[in-house]
């Protein structure tokens, strides 16, 4: 857990929610987990049971330090990245309430 913490840079604590399903981790933890572990975040949210690697991966600038997400080989903008991460939410909400209301039923 402390090696997985420090890959995303939460502590392990933080990672132990995460496993425990005490805290759900933000749409940028997922994608540094999914990148970390070497898998996608749809197999870690349970969407898919496909563990490849995604087109979209992140990769570490090693002078900024900063993870810059690439499409095809192609370096994404923020707007971009705000416009993907806005339609994985949507997804992801929807699912949940597709999910909630066939418990329900």
């Amino acid at each position: 857990m402390e090696k997985l913490g420090a890959a995303v840079g939460v502590a392990k604590t933080t990672i132990s929610g995460y496993e425990n399903g005490n805290r759900e981790p933000p749409l940028a933890v997922i994608a540094k987990l999914a990148h970390a572990l070497r898998t996608t975040a749809d197999y870690l949210l349970g969407i898919t049971d496909a563990e490849e690697q995604p087109f979209l991966s992140p990769a570490v600038d090693a002078s900024a330090g900063a993870p810059t997400f690439h499409w095809n080989g192609a370096e994404l903008d923020e707007q971009e990245l705000r416009t993907i991460c806005e339609f994985i939410e949507s997804i992801v909400a929807k699912n949940k309430r597709r999910t909630s209301e066939e418990r329900s039923s």
